[in-house]
């Protein structure tokens, strides 16, 4: 997929370069995933812009502090990329040689038989959409601020550029994307001094797991050489998240390139995050481009 992801990063790159008041989220960051993914579920380009809405729609309500008219909105965005996968999988059904990308292959497969059915294939990808577009924003948005707020981590991977793939874990481990997960206890246990009875729901902090300093050494130094760096960013065990190695690659590609074609990029404005308590990441980074 690198050759592709460049491709996509060069073209929001150089459309960067024609506005005037570039946003590295809305016009950048956010871009990036849905691209990505839109290529993943053979969703055709000119069909990608409801994507991103969708997704934070669907997300939204994920929150601790989700009220009744959000979770509407997350209900309505399942509803509405419900009816478009309608459309689309009937437009893949009438030529299952017609290409190559997930949502055909799973189509293929359940014709001959062996796969799923109409509301787990909806249901799939729905999730593909959410798991890979939020978590993958904010991995590159953070990674923006913070090598804007520690010019001398920016100067390390200028000067040996092979480093990007640790500073891709350490923004990972530094401000974990995913801050919180959630898991059910499936038998009694003791956790410290504190019984856990089966069936109940344990909140985890992930971000705080990130920051432990019995793991890593001075955790709350941004260190783009730290290794190792076990962090807990993509989960771990049987909930390993499935797409890392995507992640991954497109935080390198992204990150590496737009400080490669502006390396002397700045935030104009105070950097906007967004308060939310499980998703970690910027709602806006406001760039002059140089």
């Amino acid at each position: 997929m690198r050759w592709s992801l460049t491709e996509i990063v060069d073209n929001l790159l150089q459309n960067l370069t024609t506005s005037s008041d570039p946003d590295l989220v809305a016009d950048y960051a956010g871009a990036i995933p849905v691209e990505i993914i839109g290529n993943l579920l053979g969703v055709p380009a000119d069909e990608r812009e409801p994507l991103r809405a969708w997704s934070l729609a669907i997300l939204r309500p994920l929150e601790v502090d989700t009220n009744a008219v959000q979770l509407q909105d997350g209900d309505r965005a399942v509803t509405e990329f419900i009816d478009y996968l309608e459309r689309l999988i009937a437009m893949k059904q009438k030529s299952l040689d017609g290409g190559d990308d997930i949502i055909a292959r799973l189509v293929k497969w359940r014709h001959e038989g062996r796969g799923l059915t109409p509301n787990e294939l909806y249901h799939q990808c729905i999730f593909l959409l959410n798991a890979g577009h939020e978590t993958t924003t904010n991995l590159i948005g953070n990674g923006i601020e913070l090598f804007v707020r520690f010019p001398g981590e920016l100067a390390k991977l200028r000067a040996e550029p092979s480093l990007i793939n640790t500073a891709v874990e350490e923004i990972l481990r530094y401000e974990s994307s995913n801050q919180l997960g959630n898991r059910t206890v499936t038998n009694s246990v003791m956790l410290g001094d504190k019984k856990l009875d089966k069936d109940t729901i344990v909140t985890i902090g992930i971000g705080a797991a990130n920051r432990d300093p019995k793991i890593f050494p001075d955790p709350n130094k941004f260190d783009i050489t730290r290794a190792p760096n076990p962090h807990l960013g993509f989960g771990a065990g049987i909930h390993t998240c499935a797409g890392l190695s995507v992640a991954r690659l497109e935080g390198q590609v992204a990150l590496q390139r737009l400080f490669q074609r502006f390396p002397e990029l700045e935030l104009t404005k105070a950097p906007i995050r967004d308060r939310r308590a499980r998703f970690r990441g910027f709602l806006s980074l406001d760039a002059k481009l140089n």
